[in-house]
């Protein structure tokens, strides 16, 4: 006589809960570790925002033959993209996120760094940008027009 076998495997409610209770000190561990590495993000992310904003002022000095830069404007704590004709007039404003800050701008002149119609700055210096917990992040600006940040 053949004797009937389960073929279906089933997971038990142990097993089930086991899983649950693995999954949820995993993701629990992961929320903490990402909330405390949270202000280092901003920061990276601030200072590849400001590169992009320099870089964007230097490809338009070049492309449209006129003479852009960068203002910074510490005490309201933004930076704005403007074109020099005379006065500079601004053609865009961008704010830095709430938990990060200019910590040290310069040395440009009324705390703005131009680009000529060749690309070349008006001078070099350095922005450092800080965050809440104290780290900063350093954007460059060399002689050629390069701009890197460390």
């Amino acid at each position: 006589m053949h004797t009937l076998k389960n073929k279906f495997k089933a997971m038990t409610l142990v097993e089930l809960l086991a899983v649950v209770a693995i999954l949820g000190v995993t993701s629990s561990i992961g929320a903490g570790v990402l909330k405390w590495y949270q202000p280092t993000l901003h920061l990276y992310t601030a200072a590849k925002t400001v590169r992009a904003g320099i870089t964007t002022a230097r490809m338009r000095a070049v492309a449209e033959q006129k003479t852009y830069g960068i203002r910074f404007v510490q005490d309201q704590n933004q930076y704005e993209l403007v074109r020099i004709e005379g006065t500079a007039n601004a053609q865009g404003t961008y704010p830095l996120p709430p938990s990060i800050t200019f910590g040290n701008i310069g040395p440009f002149a009324d705390g703005t760094v131009t680009f000529n119609k060749a690309g070349a700055p008006s001078e070099t210096g350095s922005i450092v940008l800080q965050n809440a917990n104290g780290d900063t992040k350093t954007v460059t600006i060399n002689p050629s027009g390069y701009v890197h940040t460390d």
